[in-house]
């Protein structure tokens, strides 16, 4: 029986009703969201939306990480001075996914201002240019400069999340944030993949200059970036309704004061469980990105030691995964809302994250390929469902600051990749697998934080909500009442 504890979630605040502007393709709720996610179409506004969102998104990914399989072949070649220092070389990794989390908790409450269009054209467009610059860099303070600017291209998720939160209703917006995030994600493992065949193309092209051709890499990722920011700015719609200046313009929505956006998700304890939980997924993700073509390649480190184009498409086979695996984790936190409400999301966002964890420990204590590449995917299965769940919970801690909300969890992915990186030692022997270990275990322990997530009109993992609650003691009292009636 669908339960009755986890209703629609309320439409996001001062978003006008539904209007005959367009003649909507999809059934829709009484505020114009979706009810239902077709793939294939691409019709205004609420597909065109969605495949603009986690596109978008896919080429971000696919800018911040195209150098994540290049940088052993540019570091050992010497071709950028300084990068050959161990520490130095590690803190790049850092500096790399750092400057996300500023971008993240910023994007958020401009995307509850100005809405998700102009927020993901201006994000592609903007730092597209730091992915073109890096492949000007001779020295390791100019690498990291770019690098570290390249990162805010990352907050492009938050954004990606904000626009298909609003968008489909609350019956299906689990799946549609998990397959746009997952679809997105998976440019990290096209980029581990892809890359090394580009630069190989590009050194040939080059008369077999090495230095020349990763250089000339760089310019596919900025391209895409710069091309769809237009496209998407111009084809697009940031509502169901239209866009938030027309509709501004019209009166028909208010003002969304960013700083007063921040500040209540900022003092929402939910806000930062889910922010912790996202570090040990998502976080985890964006290590296994930066880490694992150098895990499999680099034979001073590892047991491995393979060639950098194998590395870089068995490292590849993580970020795949994104295709379908977070889509899952938001269709089983939707299935499981069905039928249970609230409780059921978090049980099913408990053991999967659990199973993370496990699995993650598995992967790191195995050193032959045969069974490490069966490992890798199971864990990578359940990384991604886990960041499926943990964005099928967030549209419901407050939706009118869901944008606000989505930025401080986004930027729990960053802050778990920044730690989780200080946890690896390469120049120990076993050092990344051994770090792989004990962010297994933390992952493990994450997954206990769960239970601790309570909402008064949802409830928990163990607790019913208060609601009703009253509802049962009103109903006991009735009936209490009744049998004495009758007994008199």
């Amino acid at each position: 029986m669908a339960s009755t504890t986890d209703p629609a979630a309320a439409p996001v605040e001062d978003v006008p009703t539904t209007e005959d502007k367009y003649q909507f393709s999809l059934p829709v709720d009484d505020v114009g969201k979706a009810k239902v996610l077709r793939i294939f179409s691409i019709r205004r506004p609420h597909m065109r939306a969605f495949h603009f969102a986690w596109f978008s998104f896919f080429l971000a990914f696919f800018g911040w990480f195209a150098l994540a399989p290049l940088q052993k072949g540019i570091r050992d070649a010497g071709f950028i001075d300084g990068l050959t220092n161990g520490s130095r070389f590690k803190t790049q990794n850092i500096i790399a996914v750092l400057g996300t989390i500023i971008m993240r908790l910023a994007v958020g409450p401009f995307c509850d201002r100005f809405g998700p269009r102009t927020a993901q054209s201006l994000l592609l467009s903007i730092f597209s240019l730091p992915v073109f610059l890096v492949a000007t860099a001779t020295k390791y303070w100019q690498w990291t400069t770019a690098r570290f600017f390249i990162g805010f291209i990352g907050a492009a998720f938050v954004v990606t999340q904000f626009w298909t939160s609003i968008m489909f209703s609350s019956n299906i917006v689990a799946t549609a944030n998990a397959t746009s995030g997952g679809w997105g994600n998976l440019g990290g493992g096209v980029t581990n993949a892809l890359m090394p065949l580009v630069k190989k193309g590009m050194t040939k092209a080059a008369g077999g200059n090495e230095n020349r051709g990763w250089r000339l890499s760089m310019i596919f990722p900025g391209i895409a970036l710069v091309a769809t920011s237009i496209a998407m700015f111009f084809l697009s719609d940031d509502l169901p309704q239209g866009n938030y200046a027309d509709l501004l313009k019209e009166g028909k929505k208010k003002k969304t004061n960013p700083f007063k956006a921040m500040g209540k998700a900022a003092t929402n304890w939910r806000v930062w469980i889910l922010f912790l939980l996202y570090a040990a997924c998502f976080g985890i993700e964006l290590v296994m990105n930066g880490n694992l073509a150098t895990y499999f390649s680099d034979d001073k480190i590892e047991a491995f030691g393979l060639d950098e184009s194998t590395a870089g498409l068995i490292a590849g086979l993580f970020g795949l995964m994104n295709f379908f695996a977070r889509s899952v984790g938001g269709i089983l936190s939707d299935v499981m809302a069905h039928k249970f409400g609230m409780r059921g999301r978090l049980w099913a966002f408990f053991f999967v994250q659990l199973c993370e964890g496990i699995m993650f420990v598995v992967f790191s204590r195995i050193r032959v390929l045969g069974g490490a590449i069966p490992a890798l995917i199971g864990f990578s299965l359940f990384v991604q469902m886990a960041e499926g769940c943990t964005f099928g919970v967030v549209p419901f801690v407050d939706p009118p600051i869901t944008g606000a909300i989505a930025g401080i969890v986004g930027a729990g992915g960053n802050f778990g990749a920044v730690i989780g990186n200080l946890f690896l030692a390469p120049k120990k022997v076993r050092g990344i697998s051994n770090g792989f270990r004990t962010l297994g275990f933390i992952v493990i322990g994450s997954a206990f934080l769960i239970p601790l997530l309570h909402f008064p009109q949802y409830g928990s993992m163990f607790l019913k909500p208060k609601q009703q609650k009253i509802v049962e003691d009103i109903a006991d009292e009735v009936a209490e009442e009744e049998a004495a009636a009758a007994s008199q």
